[in-house]
């Protein structure tokens, strides 16, 4: 399961045990691994502190089969480029896939400690709103604040950081790829709101990231198209809620699309068109679908278009015309 998914899920267990409705999870009867199994991912990312921690090996490229692999692994290559991560990050990168909640609480035990201790010194990035950079901050200081690792305490610490990840991969993206500045992010990254406006907040962030994938992946747009476009996204989703059903309306020159029009026959085609302005502005709007406009008309009569008419030896489909024109009207 990529980040995302996990992400989904770890606020999914949170959101479920805030709500009282999850008891399995804290059954003593739960897997509880033995030492090596758990501890070791962390005392892997406390040697790395010190500079002796071998990184692993990558996965070689996989072949593309199809349209939504080919996204998806754009995604993950999105994710793994970036190499400042810290430690609260690279943490939440160690812990994301542990088996149980005693796993979870044995694992930040270790870690409350070692920073108690003063074992470890680690750095982190400035801004970050979680308990456990807060607890890293007075570590540094000296003193830290007791914190009690019971109920729903330590699957919250964990979808903290990697909310706080996940913002920051989100926003790498967007500013690196010169499709938004720092600013018009600022409403998507906040700590300020609460732990499920912020999972909202990075769907959000998801859903767009998708979008500007899909079009440069499978459309090979470029970035003239990229950033209207995703000025666009953020301007939605800044006024409302998310909606993955949300029909985007982004704007495409002709010549962009030029190359898809011998091979893709498409159910709808439809120009937008206005002239003149203010009280003379008028608008058209015209269709050709596959589909008729309304239930009851047949596909038999004017106003149809047929391929055979266009380009011989294709299948013969018909297409409906449809032409809506509106204008400003005065009445005395």
């Amino acid at each position: 399961m990529d980040t995302y998914g996990l992400l989904a899920v770890w606020s999914g267990y949170l959101f479920v045990m805030m709500s009282g409705d999850l008891y399995d999870w804290f059954d003593d009867s739960f897997l509880f691994h033995s030492g090596e199994i758990y501890f070791s991912p962390l005392l892997d990312l406390k040697k790395k502190l010190d500079g002796s921690c071998v990184s692993g090996n990558r996965n070689g490229m996989e072949k593309i089969k199809c349209d939504t692999e080919a996204v998806d692994s754009s995604i993950k290559s999105i994710f793994s480029e970036r190499r400042d991560l810290d430690f609260a990050e690279q943490l939440w990168c160690k812990m994301k896939c542990v088996s149980s909640y005693q796993e979870l609480i044995a694992c930040f035990t270790l870690v409350l400690e070692s920073l108690e201790c003063g074992e470890i010194q680690p750095w982190i990035h400035h801004g970050s709103g979680s308990l456990l950079s807060k607890l890293i901050q007075q570590s540094c200081h000296g003193k830290m604040e007791a914190v009690s690792l019971t109920g729903i305490t330590p699957v919250q610490m964990l979808l903290e950081i990697g909310l706080d990840k996940m913002k920051k991969d989100y926003v790498s993206f967007f500013i690196g790829q010169e499709l938004a500045t720092l600013t018009s992010l600022d409403c998507f990254i906040s700590t300020s709101v609460d732990l499920q406006e912020q999972v909202h907040c990075v769907q959000k962030l998801h859903h767009m990231l998708e979008i500007m994938v899909s079009c440069t992946v499978l459309l090979q747009f470029k970035h003239e198209s990229l950033f209207p476009w995703t000025q666009i996204c953020i301007k939605y989703y800044r006024e409302n809620p998310l909606d993955e059903k949300h029909v985007f309306q982004l704007p495409v020159s002709s010549a962009l699309v030029k190359k898809f029009y011998p091979d893709s026959h498409l159910e709808v085609w439809k120009v937008d068109m206005s002239s003149g302005h203010g009280p003379k502005e008028a608008k058209t709007t015209w269709q050709v679908s596959t589909n008729p406009p309304v239930e009851h008309m047949m596909s038999n009569n004017t106003g149809l278009l047929s391929d055979s008419t266009v380009n011989a030896g294709i299948e013969e489909k018909m297409y409906f015309i449809t032409v809506v024109k509106c204008s400003q009207v005065h009445f005395r």
